[in-house]
Parts: C-alpha cells; sequence; structure tokens
C-alpha cells in the first residue's frame, strides 16, 4: 500500500508528506519512508541490532520506497515502512504562554518592553482573547487583545510598564485568554513565569 493509505488503515493518521510537484514534475506528493536491510523488521518491528533505516520517497500511487544513499547507485525497495502524523486529540482552541522575552528599555519612550509568544496548540482556530503581562512586585500590568489565533499559530505580543522592572530581579506573569473567553482543552496551561535577577 501507498503510505497515506498505510498510516490511514494502520493508525487513522496522514502520512507525513510534502508537495512535490516543484521539485519533481511527475509526482504531486512526497511521503516519508524508509527501508532496511532485513525483511523480518519490516514485516515484524524490533529493536534489533540489524534495524539500520535509510530514509526515502513514497511517490503518490506508487507503493515502493524510493531512496538515495550516498556512496551508492539509487534503489527502490517495495519492503518499507511509512512515517506517520497523528492528528491533534484536541477538537478545541488551547492557548499557552509559549515563550516571555527578556525586558528591554525604550529610551525613547521611557518604558519597559516586553514580548510574549502566545500559541494556539489546539486543533482548532481560537476566536478573540486578552493576554496579560503582570509585575506582582507592583500589581502593575498591561494588557493585549488579539483577534483570533490559527490551530498551530503563534503571535507575539508587545507589553509595556512605564518604569524599568528590574527593581533589582525581574518577575512577570504572563497569562493568555486571562478573561476565560475561548473555551479550550486545557484551562490550566495558559500562564507562564518569568524571573531573572538584575
Amino acid at each position: 500500500m501507498t503510505c497515506p493509505k498505510t498510516c490511514e488503515v494502520w493508525v487513522g493518521a496522514h502520512s507525513e508528506s510534502e508537495a512535490s510537484t516543484d521539485m519533481d514534475e511527475q509526482t504531486r506528493r512526497s511521503n516519508v519512508c524508509k527501508v532496511t536491510r532485513d525483511e523480518a523488521i519490516i514485516l515484524e518491528p524490533i529493536d534489533d541490532p540489524k534495524s539500520h533505516w535509510l530514509y526515502g520517497n513514497q511517490f503518490d500511487d506508487y507503493p515502493v520506497c524510493f531512496v538515495h544513499p550516498m556512496s551508492r547507485e539509487p534503489f527502490k525497495s517495495e519492503l518499507f515502512m511509512c512515517e506517520c502524523v497523528r492528528g491533534n486529540p484536541c477538537k478545541q482552541p488551547d492557548l499557552v504562554v509559549a515563550d516571555i522575552a527578556d525586558p528591554v528599555w525604550n529610551n525613547a519612550n521611557g518604558t519597559s518592553e516586553v514580548q510574549v509568544t502566545v500559541s494556539n496548540i489546539g486543533g482548532v482556530a481560537a476566536g478573540g482573547f486578552h493576554t496579560r503581562l503582570i509585575d506582582p512586585g507592583t500589581s502593575a500590568n498591561d494588557v493585549q487583545g488579539v483577534s483570533g489565533l490559527a490551530a498551530g499559530a503563534s503571535v507575539v505580543l508587545t507589553f509595556t510598564f512605564s518604569y524599568w522592572v528590574f527593581d533589582p530581579d525581574a518577575e512577570l506573569i504572563a497569562t493568555a485568554d486571562y478573561k476565560n473567553q475561548v473555551e479550550e482543552c486545557d484551562e490550566d496551561n495558559n500562564q507562564l513565569r518569568y524571573f531573572k535577577k538584575g
């Protein structure tokens, strides 16, 4: 079977693939496949010392894996395994704070600026929401709104404080969807803490 069919039947997933027309005018899509020298390992996958794999391409409706080793001629094999990608089990948005960058001082405005990356790791796009960054030492905070965020996408937001946040250390807490506007797969993973000594 081809990799898309194999992944669908065996694990209910999609094949790891890429459009190939740009690189190979004869084919539409290239799927990731791998071959090994021992047929038994492919028919019944085991953790065997001989399980040394070479990766290749399985194209369109051709149930063979094309491999090009560095020091040998290209070859094809009908005995291969496919790389399958399971879908996201989360059928709702799931907003997380992926990163809080080091604060920087903006001389022109006399403010601390902090960039915060918010990601949607869920399987569905999120509607509008607000993210808050708070300095628990002073209770000062800034809020930024996002009109929406696609599944798998990220957005970088810039927050400002009217003082230098290192006093002498900096502690900040970012919360995505702090108003609970979005119904998510996990409502307990929206927060990230930043701490750095000055």
